[in-house]
């Protein structure tokens, strides 16, 4: 068009960018892109399924779609072929023994999934679009302690944490991709801490880092993390692990790494109250003086159990 001198061809090229790279930025900014929800699901029963008994396939959903809401579907579709009180669906997360399976009837199980992405992936899926572009594995955690109950104290709270690797990469052609591969990690009591920990860390230095800051978004992530409660939240960690006038202290290494995730923690919140403190109105101000209160009360426990001033 250059070349040509076709400038009435080249204004409305600029202008289609223009406006496309301005919705680009609207999108970012709002963070209403959806993009797609992810689920495992698992078919077992020879007799209904035939070569599809015992094969796990993910499935991409659109972004809102829930798991009582893609079971429900999955029901009703293979209801209608097998019969309605031939199907039934699993919920649980747990590994399945075909064996203890009732062979009368087909059973579909039906797992909630995110992307997974290691630490040196991580740092570069930035965008909401890197996160769901080119995509081919998939995590999901299921909670469990040594004596058999799902869940604990923090102190006996463990979780295994699977990771799937389908065949293809998504977007695909199909909404749905066969797994071909499978690892799975156990983490110890002190694992889920660090892991916890490092989560609420990085959830609330995004939020601080957002263009525009969520306040109510922010508001409710301080207040679980702030929170001064005996049996749970961050502080629930620290006393379990981090207080060296309990037996069995934690080893060096896992103390270490423990305590400067809190120092990070620490930062992170403070930084969250001064934003929340600049953002709030008048009719605010109690509620934030009490998370300002809880703070303060979290870091002087925390720095006696840790013997550092914060």
């Amino acid at each position: 068009y250059e070349k040509r001198n076709e400038y009435e061809k080249l204004s409305r090229l600029y202008d289609t960018l223009h406006r496309a790279y301005n919705k680009i930025m609207e999108v970012i900014q709002s963070g209403r892109r959806l993009l797609g929800t992810y689920f495992r699901v698992a078919f077992y029963g020879q007799v209904f399924f035939e070569e599809e008994d015992g094969k796990e396939y993910i499935y991409k959903e659109p972004k809102l779609t829930g798991l009582s809401e893609i079971s429900q579907r999955l029901l009703m579709l293979y209801g209608e072929k097998f019969g309605q009180e031939n199907v039934r669906i699993i919920q649980d997360s747990n590994k399945v023994n075909p064996k203890e399976l009732d062979s009368r009837f087909a059973h579909i199980q039906v797992t909630f999934v995110k992307p997974y992405f290691d630490e040196k992936e991580a740092p570069e899926k930035k965008t909401d679009f890197e996160k769901c572009h080119n995509i081919s594995r998939f995590v999901f955690e299921t909670p469990y302690t040594l004596s058999g109950k799902k869940h604990g104290g923090v102190e006996e709270q463990c979780k295994r944490r699977t990771v799937l690797t389908t065949a293809y990469t998504f977007p695909y052609v199909k909404k749905r991709i066969e797994v071909v591969g499978e690892k799975q990690v156990e983490l110890k009591p002190v694992d889920v801490a660090i892991d916890e920990m490092k989560a609420r860390t990085a959830e609330l230095t995004k939020l601080c880092s957002s263009q525009e800051v969520d306040m109510i978004q922010l508001q409710l992530k301080l207040q679980g993390c702030v929170s001064v409660q005996v049996n749970a939240g961050p502080m629930a960690y620290a006393r379990a692990f981090l207080d060296d006038s309990k037996p069995n202290p934690l080893g060096s290494k896992k103390a270490k790494e423990l305590k400067d995730i809190f120092r990070h923690f620490v930062e992170a919140c403070s930084l969250a109250l001064d934003i929340n403190e600049r953002l709030i109105k008048e009719d605010q101000l109690e509620y934030h003086e009490g998370l300002k209160s809880n703070f303060k009360e979290m870091v002087k426990e925390l720095s006696d159990i840790i013997h550092e001033q914060f």
